[in-house]
């Protein structure tokens, strides 16, 4: 297999246009190649922007393309199934953003037609790739001993999301789906292990904790909303087991506290458009409060701030890196078919005790 890869785009929305595609032109072992939306307009716009060798409305016309080698599908998560088949069964290796699917026949479809095409499907849980997220995996395997609680918080503002996300959830959609399974993928991830049972919450679609049981001993609490203010970190993990602490804190500090031979760790920004990427995680939350009182009508009403906000490094030039990698070295990949099935399920099973106002046991075996 060849090192550098030809990458082809399908859906170009605002998340593909503020990280997939200007991470996959700044990495050297990866060229654009094409891009198909269904918009017209959007791609004249990112054409002399990304100097693909053609863009399309058909994505046929990507299935087709034997020079091109993977696929990054975009679409909104009701467009996944199509695409996957049209890439899976002409060999195109597929990176998908997250939600990999809604409900439980999706999730299967994916999966078989993973399964009998073997292509590479890699879903898009980022986080894992981060290298905060991978040192805090090493400790935790390190720190574990007996029971072990887990608490990961993250908040947002709704009133900054894309007026379209923002219809979507006032309509009943839920960020359980359309958010947590990012969270659900990397404790699943982190301790190595499916749960067992949810427990649930909060608002009928947005605003929830979450208890989660799940083998050797380990619980787990999820503090999801949008209720907060973007000019705060979003995220914080708390990891407490045999007498000693770890904390994820932003994805730029990393705190280890009574575990032997470890020490507390400090992660640069990625973008910071009011100066230097190296600072003190304070810095960083004066700067988000200076960013957020800035924010124009303008800006808010487009819904995307890739261009002009402080940003944390969350992995995702890094997770298309290593799908990458897995090509090339003919391997498979981490966080595959089954565990974007997985994540969906749980978001499901999540819905289910949401509503009955009971714990739901959890069953991933119609998936095996």
């Amino acid at each position: 297999m060849k090192d550098i890869l030809n990458v082809g785009f399908i859906g170009c929305g605002g998340f593909v246009q503020g990280s997939h595609l200007p991470n996959a032109a700044a990495n050297p072992k990866l060229r654009v190649r094409a891009l198909c939306d269904l918009q017209a307009d959007r791609l004249k716009a990112l054409e002399p922007v990304y100097r693909p060798d053609y863009v399309t409305t058909d994505l046929t016309r990507l299935a087709a393309d034997p020079e091109l080698d993977l696929v990054v599908i975009g679409t909104g998560p009701k467009v996944r199934v199509e695409p996957i088949r049209a890439a899976a069964e002409a060999g195109k290796h597929i990176y998908v953003e997250k939600p990999m699917s809604l409900g439980y026949e999706d999730s299967l479809e994916i999966v078989r037609i993973i399964r009998q095409t073997g292509v590479k499907l890699q879903v898009g849980f980022n986080r894992n790739y981060s290298p905060i997220m991978q040192e805090a995996r090493r400790v935790y395997r390190k720190m574990k001993r007996g029971e072990t609680l887990i608490s990961y918080r993250i908040v947002g503002e709704a009133q900054l999301w894309p007026k379209f996300h923002q219809e979507a959830v006032k309509g009943g959609e839920s960020t359980i789906i359309h958010e947590l399974t990012h969270i659900f993928d990397l404790i699943n991830w982190l301790t190595d292990s499916d749960p067992r049972s949810v427990f649930v919450i909060g608002g009928p679609s947005d605003n929830n904790i979450l208890a989660m049981e799940y083998p050797d001993d380990v619980y787990v609490t999820l503090l999801s909303g949008s209720c907060g203010t973007e000019a705060y970190p979003k995220e914080r993990m708390e990891v407490f087991s045999d007498h000693a602490v770890l904390v994820m804190d932003g994805f730029m500090d990393l705190e280890c506290v009574r575990i032997p031979g470890e020490s507390d760790r400090h992660y640069p920004l990625k973008a910071n458009p009011f100066g230097p990427l190296d600072i003190p995680l304070a810095g960083h939350k004066a700067d988000l409060r200076r960013w957020r009182d800035s924010l124009t009508p303008a800006q808010i009403e487009k819904g995307y701030y890739y261009d002009n906000r402080p940003g944390v490094g969350k992995g995702h030039y890094e997770a298309l890196e290593f799908l990458r990698r897995c090509v090339v070295e003919d391997r498979p990949t981490e966080t595959g078919a089954y565990r974007g099935a997985l994540a969906t399920v749980m978001g499901l099973k999540s819905l289910e005790s949401l509503r009955s106002g009971t714990p739901v046991r959890f069953d991933f075996s119609f998936l095996k």
